[in-house]
């Protein structure tokens, strides 16, 4: 069994221009201070909670509190719809990404899931803008770890709990659009596809990528790059 990791801005969904403005908006109507950078890959973790720890312990030395997360959230989701009535085209799909989940859903060799930094609301938010259910997917999202690596590990437990023994999933790849995406994999010995239809792939094949696709309008160019994917190559900067 081949579980397929998702990332969701850039990857399943063409939404990371809209992310980062909603984002420090939502972040600075919370909090009360704006947000340093929108350069997710300066960050420990680039995740949506651990970056905005990241942030108010170095600028008033304490970490959010359980209220303020949950404040935070909520006021994302709601500037995400607020950009989305003024610019629906800010929350298209990657081409063909709808699809292929379809299609991996249906096959019996592999199991599709969802592992991204991003807030639990939020991300179902951006997936629903393309028709896509992330509640009927398993998932890890940045309400459940701290890192990107444990948000994977969390997607693929709660993949394996939705397998019989004998289906379990033996081999991961991974498919994002980011840097950090890329070291996760690197880390974590994880086969690895780079989407690259938001930009350049030099990016992510100076980390150790080897395989991109643009999108997944081609699904034979998609199977293929599963099938021939290997992990990035552990750099020492990782």
């Amino acid at each position: 069994m081949t579980l397929i990791l998702f990332d969701i801005d850039g990857t399943l969904t063409a939404t990371n221009a809209a992310d980062a403005k909603c984002y420090s908006a939502a972040f600075e109507k919370t909090f009360g201070l704006p947000l340093p950078t929108t350069d997710w890959d300066v960050y420990e973790h680039c995740t949506d909670f651990a970056i905005a720890r990241e942030v108010l312990v170095s600028s008033r030395g304490e970490a959010p509190s359980a209220e303020e997360c949950k404040a935070f959230e909520r006021a994302f989701v709601m500037e995400l719809e607020k950009e989305y009535a003024v610019n629906p085209g800010g929350f298209e799909e990657i081409p063909g990404a709808k699809a292929i989940l379809k299609v991996i859903a249906a096959r019996d060799d592999m199991r599709a899931a969802i592992a991204t930094g991003g807030m639990r609301s939020s991300a179902c938010y951006k997936l629903s803008r393309i028709g896509v259910d992330a509640t009927a997917m398993p998932a890890g999202f940045a309400n459940d770890a701290v890192s990107r690596e444990d948000i994977v590990r969390c997607a693929a437990a709660r993949a394996d709990g939705h397998q019989s023994a004998g289906d379990r999933a033996l081999d991961l790849v991974y498919v994002g659009d980011g840097p950090w995406d890329v070291k996760t994999s690197a880390r974590m010995n994880m086969r690895f596809i780079g989407i690259t239809g938001g930009g350049s792939a030099d990016r992510l094949r100076a980390l150790g990528a080897g395989v991109f696709l643009k999108d997944y309008r081609d699904q034979e160019a998609f199977w293929h790059a599963v099938r021939t994917a290997s992990a990035p190559r552990k750099l020492h900067s990782l």
